[in-house]
Parts: C-alpha cells; structure tokens; sequence
C-alpha cells in the first residue's frame, strides 16, 4: 500500500496525513485468475484499486469478448460512467492473474469526498488523468491506423505487451489477432 500511498501523493497532489486517512478507509481483498472483479449487470457501488496485479475491462458484443481496458498497479477498477447514470454495470472486469486490491463503496467515498477538502483534490485529479488518458484513446482511435495504435503501446504502455496476451492486445486496438500477428511481423523485420 505504500506505493499507492505514494502515488496519492505526488501523482494526485494529497499531503500525507489526507493520503493516510483516506487509505484507511479501504479493505484489502484478493483475487485469483480469472476471477471477476466486476460483473456486467453488477452494481456499480465499489471501487477497487489494485495494489498488484493486472486486470482486463471487457464488453459482450454479439457473444464475442472487446477488451475495453487494461488495469495494473495503481489503476481505480469501475464503471464509472454507469455509476455516475446510476446503473447497472455494462463492464466486466477480470482478474488477469492474482491481485491484490483495496476496496471501498462509492458511496462512502462520496462521503469523504464531502468532508475532506484533499479528498476532493485527489478525486478531481484522478478524473482528470482519467478523461485525458481516455480522450487520447479516443482520438487515435479515430485518426490512427492499428499499425500505429500498436506502436503507440510500444512506445507508451510497454507494460500492456509485456503483461497481456496478444489476443486481448488486439482486441483492445480493434484488430483481430492475425492482423496483429502481421502487424508485429511487419515491424520486427524492417
């Protein structure tokens, strides 16, 4: 937990004393492979921050599995955006190999958010690395082929090839795996 209280703190602008109350407020939970942090049709209530361990973001489209996002150390695990509507979860998140994470109920962190000026710092702060980091998604989604998609994960989340299988790679830039199999062909030989 000390690397995330240290990412509290000089990622998400807390002073030390806010990072340690609010890390009080978590529960520690583990998960195995293949485990289920969250499940399409769950309620959206809980956030989870893995302390170690990698996680897959996925949506059912027409019985086939699209890797939404990946989680790793540090990385808040929810649906945000059904939470915020109030629904129910359209995300399935799963356990990637064993994880480590803390835990908490949305509404309680509401609640310190509410209370603790820092608090609603560091949650600000977090929103805003979230919607930018999504907003670059979306834009080279939009104006990159997968060919640079993937040399942008080489390039900027190495620990995504390095940790994830290729089929969940591919999936997560729209591609299907053979089209990713040529597209590393491609770059590894020229």
């Amino acid at each position: 937990m000390k690397s995330y209280k240290k990412y509290l703190i000089e990622t998400l602008d807390m002073n030390d004393a806010d990072a340690g109350l609010f890390l009080s407020g978590f529960k520690t939970v583990n998960y195995n492979k293949g485990d289920y942090l969250l499940n399409e049709g769950d309620k959206c209530n809980i956030v989870r921050v893995i302390l170690n361990g990698c996680a897959r973001g996925f949506v059912v489209v027409d019985g086939k599995e699209i890797t939404t996002n990946f989680y790793f150390e540090n990385d808040h695990t929810y649906d945000y955006m059904k939470y915020l509507e109030n629904q129910r979860a359209e995300l399935n998140i799963q356990a990637l190999n064993s994880i480590k994470t803390i835990e908490m109920t949305l509404e309680a962190l509401d609640f310190i958010n509410s209370e603790n000026i820092g608090f609603h710092r560091m949650s600000f702060n977090l929103f805003k690395i979230n919607f930018l980091k999504l907003e670059k998604e979306r834009q080279g989604f939009i104006t990159k082929s997968p060919k640079e998609r993937y040399l942008d994960l080489l390039k900027y989340n190495k620990q995504i090839i390095s940790r994830v299988s290729q089929h969940q790679v591919a999936s997560y830039i729209g591609i299907s795996p053979e089209h990713l199999s040529r597209i590393r062909k491609e770059i590894f030989t020229s």
